[in-house]
């Protein structure tokens, strides 16, 4: 069992949490995912998500994995007090993880049948190309 793997489905319940109709879980499922994922280890969720757009059983799963992925990596993220020291979640992380994130990716975009997932993870995928 990969990394990715074992914490893919610890993702998959806070991910449940942010489509909730509560606004308080919600608000608390963002918050965990912000503070306790993307601030804290961002190389690990961008490859859980990877993973989980490729190898989850459902097709709900697999696109709300594409889009967060999507906007995570691209999301702004502070590395210092310096405004010039904006970068993204994708510059942070190690270029192993990049190549991991794209291989789950290609290998989804070969295996997917469902066509709105299939929308979404190509929109992920030129993401990650126009960013590079």
């Amino acid at each position: 069992m990969s990394s990715y793997e074992q914490t893919a489905a610890l993702l998959k319940g806070l991910m449940s949490n942010l489509m909730s109709t509560d606004n308080n879980v919600r608000s608390q499922a963002e918050t965990a995912l912000n503070s306790e994922w993307r601030d804290v280890q961002p190389q690990t969720l961008l490859g859980s998500l990877a993973f989980l757009v490729h190898r989850d059983n459902e097709a709900t799963a697999r696109a709300f994995a594409a889009v967060l992925l999507r906007r995570i990596a691209f999301q702004d993220v502070k590395a210092g007090d310096n405004k010039e020291d904006e970068r993204t979640v994708w510059s942070l992380v190690p270029n192993g993880v990049h190549q991991a994130v794209k291989n789950e990716l290609l290998g989804a975009l070969k295996d997917e049948t469902d066509r709105g997932t299939r929308h979404k993870l190509c929109d992920t995928i030129s993401e990650i190309t126009n960013n590079e």
